[in-house]
């Protein structure tokens, strides 16, 4: 029994796709970026606080695009799907941890000086 299939409609990966799961992914995600948003346009939390609950609200947000857009389960049709993300989730941690790190040691020598460390000419 031959698993190809002469016609490209009739493969799992394309019948598995579904205009309410995109609508339903598209939704949450904003839904979750939002609530990102008004939280840091409101001030609502300490920054800590804030952090985590930004970092948060994004993870759910990848969760629901990895779920609704990359149709990822463990069903053996979609074993490639879950091997390039086991291999892509520790790239995207690496990028990410990499950039809040060198934007953290570079805030100190590029932001402007404040008028305390500001020096005149009188002094």
């Amino acid at each position: 029994m031959s698993t190809q299939h002469s016609n490209p409609l009739h493969h799992p990966e394309v019948q598995q796709a579904s205009a309410l799961g995109y609508v339903s992914g598209y939704i949450v995600s904003v839904l979750m970026l939002l609530g990102a948003l008004l939280l840091v346009s409101g001030h609502a939390l300490s920054p800590m606080l804030l952090l985590v609950a930004v970092s948060g609200l994004a993870l759910l947000a990848l969760i629901a695009q990895a779920f609704f857009f990359y149709g990822l389960d463990i069903s053996q049709h979609q074993i490639w799907k879950s091997i390039s993300l086991v291999l892509t989730v520790p790239l995207f941690v690496l990028s990410i941890g990499l950039t809040v790190w060198m934007f953290h040691e570079m805030s100190g020598r590029m932001m402007m000086p404040t008028a305390e460390t500001q020096s005149t000419l009188l002094q």
